[in-house]
């Protein structure tokens, strides 16, 4: 989707304040030096008690709304992205997010798309604030803590390791920092199966109180006689191509012109083979090897990202951002973003 109309006007971020190295993982035998060669991460933060997805969204959120200038009465969309357990069954993050920053009468919702959450509640968000013209703007946030027993943070999965942290951006249709030229979504339901594997149906969450082991799910995937895996490589790669392609096409620029390429906080293989290799972005125009201090902080990562570019990195009005990033289901969304101006806060 092009758009002339849609603009960035705060990015807010939350960290906790508890470190916790790889090296301290690999000592308490919750890790291993393989994987820490393999997967590249350094360290990670890990939420306090009480510190939530959705109570470290709201920080966050707290702050993009205030770095945005924009007063509550101006908002008419909360929609609230997560990963992790939410601190609670069966109840409403996203109303507790905009309860704790905006609040107001407009809806709020909830976005469960994977790692790709985030960018996918931002297109949503877009949609709205560009067909709702009697309200200017919308909060979008991203939050996760992963605790045990319920998720290991370093071996529920092979290759991504896991911290804490919320991340938000204010929407809005009159004014911005930075101006979003372009977003663009897309699915490959064919890989749905990939995340779920052939595992029977359960009738609760957590049924056998075992921490999750996302990795099963993928073994039990690809032992199936009918999986090509060639063609699962080749579909993936091909929706981050897709997905980029086309947004670019829509943005109107080659990716040469930007000169920041945001994507997700992946291990160390991938993003050197799938997004630098596959796409041909330069390390060195992404936040990659700054943010190995956090690893792959949920739904967030690229709110985290463009808060570093902005403080730290000097973008100057007219310089471009392409966003990138995906999640299980399988879907890619791919944004560019055109910086106007120095934000205030910086």
């Amino acid at each position: 989707m092009r758009w002339n109309d849609l603009y960035i006007a705060g990015v807010g971020t939350y960290l906790p304040e508890q470190v916790e190295t790889v090296d301290e993982a690999i000592a308490a035998g919750r890790y291993t030096e393989e994987k820490k060669a393999m997967n590249g991460y350094r360290e990670l933060r890990v939420a306090a008690p009480g510190e939530t997805g959705p109570v470290m969204a709201a920080i966050a959120g707290r702050q993009a709304v205030e770095r945005s200038g924009l007063s509550h009465d101006e908002f008419g969309l909360t929609v609230h992205a997560s990963l992790s357990h939410q601190g609670l069954d069966l109840w409403t993050p996203a109303s507790y997010v905009q309860a704790n920053t905006v609040g107001g009468s407009g809806p709020a919702f909830e976005v469960k798309q994977g790692c790709n959450g985030f960018m996918a509640a931002v297109d949503l968000a877009a949609a709205y604030v560009g067909s709702h013209k009697d309200f200017s703007a919308a909060l979008v946030t991203a939050g996760d803590a992963f605790h045990l027993p319920y998720f290991d943070r370093w071996c529920s999965e092979d290759q991504n390791v896991n911290g804490d942290g919320a991340g938000a951006f204010v929407l809005s249709n009159k004014a911005g920092f930075a101006r979003v030229r372009a977003i663009y979504s897309y699915a490959d339901s064919t890989l749905e199966q990939m995340s779920r594997g052939f595992q029977e149906w359960t009738t609760m969450p957590f049924p056998n109180g075992e921490t999750l082991q996302l990795n099963r799910s993928m073994e039990d995937y690809l032992q199936n006689s009918d999986v090509d895996l060639d063609e699962m490589v080749a579909k993936i790669a091909g929706g981050v191509q897709h997905s980029l392609k086309q947004v670019l096409h829509e943005a109107e620029i080659e990716l040469a012109d930007a000169r920041f390429f945001l994507h997700q906080q992946l291990a160390e293989t991938i993003a050197q083979y799938g997004i630098c290799g596959l796409l041909g972005v330069k390390r060195e125009s992404t936040t990659y090897d700054w943010a190995k201090q956090y690893s792959m902080v949920g739904t967030a990562d690229l709110a985290l990202g463009l808060d570093h570019v902005l403080a730290e990195r000097d973008p100057q009005p007219g310089d471009l951002v392409v966003m990138q990033s995906s999640g299980a289901g399988y879907v890619w969304t791919a944004a560019v973003v055109e910086i106007l101006e120095r934000p205030s806060w910086v």
